[in-house]
């Protein structure tokens, strides 16, 4: 195309207001192609799940797409949800549907998971005013939540020479 006819087709776009859209949508095409970047580190993945070593297997429901999915074991009543009460977190990349993660188990014992969609990928639970979750949020055994937290009994589980295999559903804020 000659200069002419390129100053022509310029002209035209301009005029039914396309131009703008034009030049919009080769500045913005690269960022709707970027990855996500998520801040997931390799200590933070989930061990091999395998149904014949002790272990706690975690099913999540609920997770949509976008973000980080974190999971975290706790083994002490007293820090219940604190990470002074943590034995592992794992964090995975959310996508719509189910997930499943695994803790290998250096004992037996009485464990509650936590899990929650970090839909901002900021590596924590947003929380509203009153300090309850803005994002989904789940625990083991699906208590129903009231005012606060459940406490570490309501979520509380024992496993067994193969671990257990616990199912949480994401609640909606």
């Amino acid at each position: 195309m000659n200069s002419l006819k390129l100053n022509m087709f310029y002209k035209f776009l301009w005029s039914v207001g396309l131009f703008n859209f034009f030049v919009l949508g080769l500045l913005l095409a690269p960022i709707a192609v970027a990855k996500e970047h998520l801040d997931i580190r390799p200590y933070e993945a989930t061990d091999p799940c395998n149904p014949d070593i002790a272990q706690v297997r975690v099913t999540v429901n609920g997770a949509g797409s976008g973000g980080i999915l974190s999971v975290e074991l706790y083994h002490d009543p007293d820090n219940f949800l604190n990470k002074k009460g943590r034995t592992k977190r794992i964090r995975i990349p959310a996508t719509e549907g189910q997930h499943k993660v695994c803790f290998n188990l250096e004992k037996q014992g009485t464990y509650a998971v936590a899990s929650y969609h970090d839909i901002d990928g900021n590596r924590k639970l947003n929380k509203k005013w009153n300090m309850m979750p803005e994002e989904p949020f789940g625990l083991s055994n699906n208590p129903e939540q009231h005012f606060g937290f459940p406490k570490f009994s309501d979520s509380a589980f024992t496993t067994d020479e193969l671990g257990a295999d616990i199912i949480i559903n994401l609640q909606k804020p």
